[in-house]
């Protein structure tokens, strides 16, 4: 009988010492959970130049990079897949594209990129914003953080572990402000405590006109089940850029919306791959009169259940600009990679202010 006693004794001590552990491992994060601010200034590096007076003319890149770790062989075990990250020598030839691609768009007035990380152990601890500005030498630069948890436990046997990420621009005229405005949405304690922390990057210039130019770079909510925070999100925005719009200003927003345009139908995208819509639709009265600007003919991001294979993998649009009514689109198109450094591939656009 005490034999029996001393033997449940020793299996409750068993059992606690994980309990133990598991709370002390979300207090732990819970301790250091990323809290920004509801708006924060951004700091400007660089020094670029002041915008011309005369100039009426604006074009614009957004690239979700996917940190550098979502090249063509790479599948992601959020998605069903079962890697975590590349391998270092993976990792460099998507990243090395990255940056020649970019190099190659030296011309574009304004960069969005978004999953740039700056301390991650998913892209080798490298500094992704640094690395894309040494190959856009003259511009500025600017870093919104939406992620920043000091271990990520999944998967299990592989752990993604420490994560700091966010959006980018890379603007070759210096912003006369810029701002990150956090966008409020959180998923369910303890979850929200290894999730990101959704923001946009809102960047404002002067025109000769008096007013102003309002740039927006963005990266909404995805593994939302129901769409319920891109909901929160996309209503907080409208209420933001009606704001400006109201105002006389110029409204240019773009990045990745995790969300198809209004207008998008898969059977437009001639690529020869598979498309398909993104559930659920964005709301009819989401910016009314606005101008949606896409490429209908080709996808701009794909599933990442296995590695790309064109006309097996499934693809979408998701990545696109909303400008309003006062600025004209003068040209869209997506820049057809195959999806070798990234599941996304940039887009580009002109437009003109009316």
């Amino acid at each position: 009988m005490k034999r029996s006693k001393i033997l449940i004794k020793v299996l409750g001590l068993i059992l606690l010492i994980p309990a133990g552990l598991f709370m002390g491992f979300v207090l732990f994060l819970t301790m250091t959970d990323f809290n920004p601010a509801q708006k924060e200034d951004i700091a400007i590096n660089g020094n670029g130049p002041v915008l011309p007076a005369e100039k009426n003319e604006f074009t614009f890149l957004t690239w979700n990079i996917g940190y550098g770790g979502l090249g063509k062989k790479m599948d992601f075990f959020y998605e069903g897949g079962t890697r975590v990250r590349p391998e270092r020598k993976e990792f460099t030839e998507y990243l090395d594209g990255i940056g020649q691609l970019l190099s190659t768009s030296d011309s574009v007035d304004f960069i969005f990129i978004q999953e740039a990380d700056i301390n991650s152990r998913r892209s080798y601890f490298t500094d992704e914003v640094k690395v894309i500005g040494k190959a856009l030498p003259g511009w500025c630069s600017l870093f919104a953080k939406n992620y920043d948890c000091r271990f990520v436990p999944v998967p299990l046997n592989n752990p993604m572990g420490r994560v700091v990420s966010g959006i980018a621009c890379f603007p070759k005229y210096k912003p006369l402000t810029a701002e990150r405005l956090d966008l409020g949405t959180r998923f369910s304690w303890p979850k929200q405590l290894v999730m990101l922390k959704r923001c946009i990057m809102v960047m404002r210039y002067k025109m000769n006109n008096g007013k102003d130019l309002v740039v927006v770079n963005l990266h909404n909510s995805t593994f939302d089940k129901g769409g319920v925070l891109r909901k929160k999100e996309l209503e907080k925005l409208q209420v933001l850029l009606l704001s400006e719009y109201r105002k006389g200003n110029y409204v240019i927003t773009g990045g990745d919306w995790n969300n198809n345009p209004r207008g998008f139908r898969p059977g437009a995208v001639i690529s020869g791959d598979i498309a398909k819509r993104v559930e659920p639709a964005l709301e009819p009265d989401f910016l009314p009169g606005w101008r949606f600007a896409f490429d209908s003919l080709a996808p701009t991001n794909r599933d990442v259940e296995m590695p790309y294979q064109k006309g097996k993998t499934k693809t979408t649009i998701i990545d696109f600009y909303v400008v309003s009514p006062n600025v004209e689109i003068k040209s869209v198109h997506t820049l057809t990679t195959g999806f070798r450094c990234s599941d996304h591939q940039p887009v580009f656009m002109k437009v003109a202010l009316k």
